[in-house]
């Protein structure tokens, strides 16, 4: 894919929770203000239903303190989302029609893909063509707005290339196959029916018995299964607190003990680098490291995101500071 369109920003994708059926009470009321737009508790709790319905793994309640906090961190992503509008909105900033067909022509062509397999790869990562239509959108006003803010273009040199290249020893993870998600994400998680269970696999794990990867696979019955337990694009500050604290309280490629949730088990990870943390039986050089050659393009595109993510996180929080939010949840 395109570098242009970095992966959409997850919010708390950090629990895995049932697809049974929920009983949610939607009571239109005004949940915040942004400069004067509301939005309304019915928006908000159809997005959390929405959220949970693409997950499994953990009932979760609305009286639950964890529904609490996604409400919360969706409400916030929704209030960035009324401001980048607004903001595009005063610049003149538009994205056309031609412009999002064009780039999705461009991703199917980048990922070798016909018409029926860009929906069927949709369908599998649970979104509409509505929806990544948006996420499109929303990805190319970012862009135009840092051109507008940033009077230089964003610099990655020869110098940090290389420092980031020796730094991940040559490991570096390939993106990840997917139409929202190309990056490997930093955290693993790893969900058992029992502390028992996860115990036993703790201790295999910094033994060297078995990767964190390959016990994932195996044995989860958690989101990221399929990946080796990644979480994609989410950080320790996304976690629920019991998890974040679990993570916060270990090193990096240690292994939490388990924590409790819902019912279950849960092993954490916090990766250095690569597709697995540096505990897997196997070395990291058996897994492929490339030559900085190699590696080039793929190191640009990495560093190139984090610089361009953290210009738009300052210029959002700059433009929150000077907004009038009103928040009533």
């Amino acid at each position: 894919m395109s570098r242009v369109f970095f992966p959409l920003v997850l919010v708390v994708l950090v629990l895995a929770f049932s697809t049974q059926a929920r009983s949610v009470e939607l009571v239109d009321k005004v949940v915040a203000m942004v400069n004067g737009q509301i939005i309304t508790l019915f928006e908000l709790n159809s997005k959390v239903e929405k959220l949970l319905s693409k997950t499994e793994g953990i009932s979760l309640s609305p009286k639950d303190p964890e529904y609490a906090e996604l409400q919360r961190r969706i409400l916030d992503s929704m209030i960035n989302d009324i401001l980048l509008k607004q903001a595009a909105a005063k610049l003149k900033i538009t994205v056309s029609e031609t412009e999002i067909s064009a780039k999705i022509n461009e991703i199917k062509k980048d990922n070798k893909m016909t018409e029926t397999q860009f929906r069927e790869q949709l369908a599998k990562e649970g979104l509409t063509r509505k929806e990544f239509e948006q996420s499109l959108e929303t990805e190319a006003i970012k862009h135009q707005i840092v051109g507008y803010m940033v009077n230089k273009r964003i610099l990655v040199t020869d110098d940090e290339l290389r420092a980031y290249y020796d730094q991940m020893g040559g490991d570096i993870p390939e993106a990840r196959e997917t139409l929202t998600r190309k990056t490997p994400g930093t955290i693993g998680f790893l969900m058992v029916a029992s502390a028992t269970e996860a115990e036993a696999l703790r201790k295999k794990i910094a033994a060297g018995q078995i990767s964190f990867a390959d016990a994932a696979r195996k044995f989860s019955i958690g989101p990221g299964k399929d990946q080796g337990g990644d979480l994609g694009d989410v950080s320790i500050e996304d976690l629920a607190p019991p998890l974040r604290q679990a993570l916060q309280a270990v090193p990096a490629g240690e292994v939490t003990k388990p924590v409790s949730l819902d019912g279950k088990a849960v092993l954490l990870v916090r990766k250095t680098g690569g597709d697995a943390p540096p505990v897997a039986a196997e070395p990291v050089a058996a897994r492929g490291s490339q030559s900085f050659e190699q590696a080039r393009d793929r190191v640009y595109d990495m560093l190139y995101r984090e610089k361009f993510e953290k210009l738009f996180q300052e210029y959002m929080a700059t433009l929150r500071a000077k907004a009038v939010v009103d928040v009533r949840l």
